[in-house]
């Protein structure tokens, strides 16, 4: 079947990222409470433990994108789960292309990394600002340049790398699984970020984390692109 037939069979499809999402955030409800949980309890330490405002408005930045992107793995548990119990053969074998599983995998992703982001920036901010700590515009800066950008970066990266090594792999469980290595996977690209923008002259930090932000992006992209050639086992009941 033709790339036209295959995207008009795809269109008549209703769309099931608003199921996935909804799904996500119950199998990946652990992981979200894990992530929100650690920030919190960090924030919390930051306001009232430190006692300084230079402390939070140079920590609190930094520490948010980490429990972001543990707390953003739910999106790949449930495509995980979902190629392991035979789901993908079904939806393949009813028109759905592979390419469009992998992009609602990432937009669960990115969903519970809003959710995080918004509950840490939200609680973070305002406590600070009950306690006195002023937002310098510097704060500012430092999340819009660093923490939102990185957030995602770091999440769908993550669930990319997971979700193309769970079409290709077999099934596996515990920490050789995608689900049990991905924490790492995409913590270890936002801590190297950050040490090599400390490393530099303060004058680069910024270019280098959004520099580096949009690479990671153009990666996610580009392996997004490849995704459609992937899953071939379950390509054989598809009438595509």
């Amino acid at each position: 079947m033709s790339e036209g037939s295959a995207a008009r069979v795809d269109s008549g499809i209703p769309s099931l990222t608003g199921t996935t999402i909804r799904r996500t955030l119950v199998i990946g409800r652990l992981y979200l409470a894990i992530g929100t949980g650690v920030s919190l309890l960090l924030t919390l330490i930051l306001v009232f433990g430190a006692h300084s405002s230079t402390a939070f408005v140079q920590t609190f930045p930094l520490e948010v994108p980490l429990f972001a992107v543990l707390g953003s793995i739910g999106g790949l548990m449930t495509f995980t789960s979902d190629r392991t119990k035979g789901v993908f053969e079904y939806l393949i074998a009813y028109g759905i292309r592979p390419r469009t599983l992998f992009i609602n995998g990432l937009l669960s992703a990115a969903a519970l990394t809003g959710l995080i982001l918004g509950f840490a920036l939200m609680v973070g901010l305002g406590l600070a600002a009950t306690e006195g700590i002023l937002l310098t515009p510097d704060l500012w800066k430092s999340i819009g340049l660093y923490t939102i950008p990185m957030s995602f970066a770091g999440a769908l990266f993550t669930a990319t790398v997971g979700m193309i090594w769970s079409s290709l792999s077999s099934p596996r469980t515990g920490i050789n699984s995608p689900v049990g290595i991905a924490p790492m996977i995409g913590i270890a690209p936002t801590l190297l970020v950050l040490i090599v923008a400390e490393t530099g002259p303060s004058s680069q930090f910024y270019y280098v984390t959004v520099g580096a932000a949009a690479v990671i992006i153009v990666g996610v992209a580009i392996l997004l692109g490849l995704s459609g050639r992937l899953m071939g086992r379950e390509r054989f009941v598809s009438p595509l």
